[in-house]
């Protein structure tokens, strides 16, 4: 297939294209400015000029292409809510391009906005927390699943907190930097808040696995792993050779800014129904902590 695919030259954009490559497939892929577009093509990837902002570009693409995945999104976190206005505008041109054809759309979300689980494991039905800061994204994720009824075939993945490997991540680098900054590896009260992680070589191949099987529809968690936030920060500690060192919730939110949020709660999701209806089945091989410490995440340690 042709897939056109946005945040070609981000993260996990990057390695979707890559694992399309690998299985044959060919990669129309966004790209913001010239320097982006060489990097597309030195990869292989044709590149097509143009940005989340740009709908006529957006749906150029998708109509030049036999299928659309979803990848970039905003990372100023700060002005979370412009993120997401930019994210359903071009998710909304996305499904109307679509509508007049038989082409699948593969779209990222999140969890942050089913908020603090507890010790819960948050299924796909898990209901959303409309207090949360980050409330507005489920939106973005209902519209991806509410695509069906246009019958476009739609996919929301819904990625965990950390996405890793590789030496970079949302999370992992700037928890290394602040640890560098601060000479310890801090994490919030006793920081037994768990999370969710995935490799992003795991989570590329789901993106993938949804693209190739027809019958993929709807929502699906990714996650292959739940560490606590405090074993996250002692893995840290044991790469820079600093101590993991508790502090309190409000120096969190002074340490961590506009991260507090994803860095200090509970969030597990359950990845059941990607492994039972997907086939997603994560590297056993790739654990969050051991990356840290002995892993990708030993290149920033000079940076």
């Amino acid at each position: 297939m042709r897939v056109f695919l946005t945040g070609a030259t981000g993260y996990v954009g990057a390695v979707v294209a890559e694992k399309l490559l690998q299985n044959g497939h060919r990669v129309l892929g966004l790209a913001r400015n010239e320097t982006s577009e060489v990097r597309l093509r030195e990869r292989g990837i044709e590149p097509m000029l143009g940005d989340l902002t740009d709908l006529n570009s957006l749906r150029a693409g998708a109509l030049d292409s036999d299928a659309t995945i979803h990848t970039a999104f905003g990372h100023d976190f700060a002005n979370y809510d412009k993120m997401v206005e930019n994210d359903r505008a071009a998710i909304a041109m996305f499904i109307e391009a679509l509508a007049e054809t038989t082409n699948p759309l593969i779209a990222t979300s999140a969890p942050a906005f089913l908020g603090d689980t507890g010790d819960k494991i948050a299924d796909e039905n898990y209901p959303i927390d409309e207090n949360s800061p980050f409330a507005a994204r489920a939106r973005a994720e209902e519209d991806i699943v509410r695509a069906d009824e246009k019958l476009v075939r739609s996919v929301a993945l819904r990625l965990p907190f950390y996405v890793y490997g590789r030496a970079a991540s949302s999370f992992v680098p700037f928890l290394i930097n602040q640890a560098k900054q601060h000479g310890a590896a801090y994490y919030a009260g006793d920081g037994t808040q768990r999370t969710s992680a995935a490799h992003v070589e795991d989570v590329a191949s789901a993106y993938v696995l949804a693209l190739e099987d027809s019958n993929a529809r709807g929502l699906y968690n990714i996650t292959a792993e739940s560490p606590s936030n405090r074993e996250i920060a002692e893995a840290i500690g044991e790469l820079l050779s600093v101590p993991a060192r508790g502090i309190s919730f409000d120096e969190a939110r002074k340490k961590f800014g506009a991260m507090t949020g994803f860095l200090t709660v509970n969030n597990q999701i359950s990845s059941e129904k990607a492994r039972r209806e997907l086939g997603w089945t994560p590297s056993a091989a790739n654990k969050i902590l051991d990356d840290i410490k002995d892993g990708s995440y030993r290149q920033l340690l000079e940076s």
